[in-house]
């Protein structure tokens, strides 16, 4: 059970019903972590723009956001991102054994590019800040704005990871 409620679409501020109408169109379901979130709607209201923006159409391939969020999510322990990121990254064309390597940046599953990624990544998870050698290996295969992206990425999944694991949110049934 959730430590937090989830707040259904009619409870919702007629500002949130908006998303959470979008959202059900676009998946089925509103997820449970946006229902958890609901529960301080001003700031929903501004990281919703934000996490769209992190999944959308952008320089950054799918496999290649999916493989960093991934990553965060597996090593910031959250497995409501996980499995739902595992999901889409299958959606996104990465393999099973891509998917399973998301947090060994050393595994021969993964390409030299996707093993910067998962290097870079990780450091992020770990220590905040990536390290020169990885920020250098990633500046091999990505550009500038690129990276500032992959960066955000992750760092939209830092909150949630730490928000759906805070609150242990479930996955939807």
């Amino acid at each position: 059970m959730a430590k937090i409620p989830y707040v259904e679409r009619e409870d919702a501020p007629e500002n949130i019903q908006g998303m959470y109408d979008a959202l059900q169109k676009k998946f089925g379901v509103v997820p449970n972590v946006i229902k958890a979130m609901a529960n301080s709607p001003e700031l929903m209201s501004g990281f919703m723009p934000f996490l769209g923006a992190a999944l959308g159409p952008s320089k950054v391939s799918g496999d290649i956001k999916e493989l960093a969020i991934l990553t965060t999510s597996k090593l910031n322990g959250c497995s409501y991102c996980t499995a739902h990121h595992t999901a889409a990254g299958k959606r996104a064309g990465l393999t099973d054994e891509k998917i399973a390597a998301a947090d060994d940046p050393d595994s021969d599953a993964l390409d030299d590019k996707e093993k910067a990624v998962v290097r870079y990544s990780a450091e992020l998870a770990k220590n905040v800040a990536a390290s020169d050698e990885a920020l250098n290996e990633l500046r091999k295969h990505f550009d500038d704005a690129e990276i500032a992206e992959i960066t955000l990425v992750a760092g939209v999944f830092h909150v949630l990871t730490r928000f759906a694991d805070t609150f242990k949110v479930e996955l939807e049934r």
